[in-house]
């Protein structure tokens, strides 16, 4: 019985195809989130560490670094997360070949997946686990698995640019023929998951709302935070932002301080040289709500594209929980929660109004009552919801 008393009331173990577990450390991401769920509800989790959807390159530092760390957990076979008491969460790191455009090593390392999950599933006693896959190139793991099989299609694969779009777009097609339901988490991802698989529900991510309540007492200001208003964005800083936005958005108020904290994952050089624009870098996840507590304004300033038309932004549930208003640009999942949030969220269908907007707020006053309406919305999206409505695609007599 896990440490909060609670017996297994899934009714059924899960393994899952995902990324690298230790990712999710600092930043988790919604494949972490619902494994941790699954485990505080009584469940066993086997996470299974997969291969990355693109060759690495042995010029790459980080990519040899990598290579070292995945053939050292490779040796070591699945390990029990002790951070998380004695939730029953295994990880393992699969002995996979990185070379993902060849559909012979697809097959391989699919088969590879399927057969290191069945046996170790056996040796810790799962009961009749449910496949739960997010690696679009690990597909052919999921033919020949004895169980229930769900595909949770989370993102646009075939519109990030470090991916082969065609691979991706075939993969993507593969996982969702393959299962017996999927999960897609915005409107976009469940129309084209339904062109192949009929079986398919709208499942939204959730948010850690008790944590991000937090924003709601009464922090002292991180050492680090300037002055004055700030205009914040927390999250990597990818291809998928609009950086011209961020830089005319600090340009527009230079009594504020646009903010950004996150890691960066390309060149990010055009947005030094402006005074009241600062780029903090990652802090932890358990810090962030002391930051957001001092957000004037929160930002979601993301290209509009195939990839993010497709997006479901976790940072927006997360500042709107933190009870601080939002301005983004005109993504359809933001649009849809814009009615819904007392007032938290104006989306600007032009550059122009998405920098009006975050005048708009700083002149607003961000009374404590108006910050606990915010985020007296967003009371219906947890993470237990999300997962409540997961375990609705499996079969009764799994659920």
């Amino acid at each position: 019985m896990p440490a909060n008393g609670q017996v297994n009331d899934t009714g059924v173990d899960f393994v899952i195809i995902a990324n690298d577990w230790a990712a999710g450390k600092d930043n988790p991401t919604s494949k972490h989130r619902i494994a941790h769920e699954l485990a505080r509800r009584g469940s066993k989790v086997l996470w299974l560490e997969g291969s990355g959807m693109r060759k690495p390159s042995l010029g790459s530092g980080s990519d040899r670094i990598r290579i070292i760390g995945k053939l050292k957990a490779i040796l070591r076979g699945p390990v029990r997360d002790a951070s998380l008491q004695d939730r029953k969460v295994w990880v393992l790191s699969l002995p996979l070949i990185p070379l993902p455009m060849k559909a012979g090593i697809r097959r391989l390392n699919g088969w590879i997946a399927r057969t290191c999950a069945a046996f170790w599933a056996w040796r810790l006693g799962f009961r009749s686990p449910v496949l739960i896959n997010y690696v679009p190139v690990l597909a052919e793991a999921m033919p020949g698995w004895k169980g229930f099989k769900l595909y949770h299609c989370v993102d646009r694969w075939d519109a990030f640019g470090a991916y082969n779009s065609a691979l991706m777009a075939q993969m993507d097609q593969r996982c969702c023929e393959y299962a017996d339901a999927v999960a897609a988490t915005s409107q976009d991802l469940l129309e084209r998951c339904r062109r192949h698989n009929l079986n398919t529900a709208l499942v939204l991510h959730g948010v850690d709302l008790a944590h991000f309540a937090r924003a709601l007492e009464p922090w002292e200001r991180p050492a680090d935070l300037p002055p004055g208003p700030v205009i914040g964005f927390f999250g990597l800083l990818s291809e998928w932002l609009d950086y011209p936005l961020i830089l005319a958005t600090a340009k527009a108020y230079p009594e504020a301080h646009v903010v950004l904290i996150g890691r960066a994952d390309v060149n990010v050089t055009s947005l030094q040289g402006v005074e009241n624009l600062l780029v903090l870098g990652p802090r932890p996840f358990a810090a962030l709500p002391r930051y957001i507590a001092h957000f004037q304004v929160g930002l979601i300033p993301f290209l509009l594209n195939e990839l993010t038309m497709a997006v479901n932004p976790i940072k927006l549930r997360e500042m709107l929980s933190a009870g601080c208003a939002v301005v983004s640009t005109a993504l359809p999942e933001v649009e849809r929660l814009e009615a819904s949030a007392n007032g938290g969220v104006r989306v600007g269908y032009t550059s122009q109004e998405f920098v009006a907007a975050v005048g708009e707020y700083l002149q607003k006053p961000s009374t404590s009552e108006w910050r606990r309406s915010i985020h007296d919305t967003m009371a219906g999206e947890t993470w237990e919801c999300k997962v409540s409505q997961l375990l609705e695609l499996l079969p009764k007599s799994k659920a």
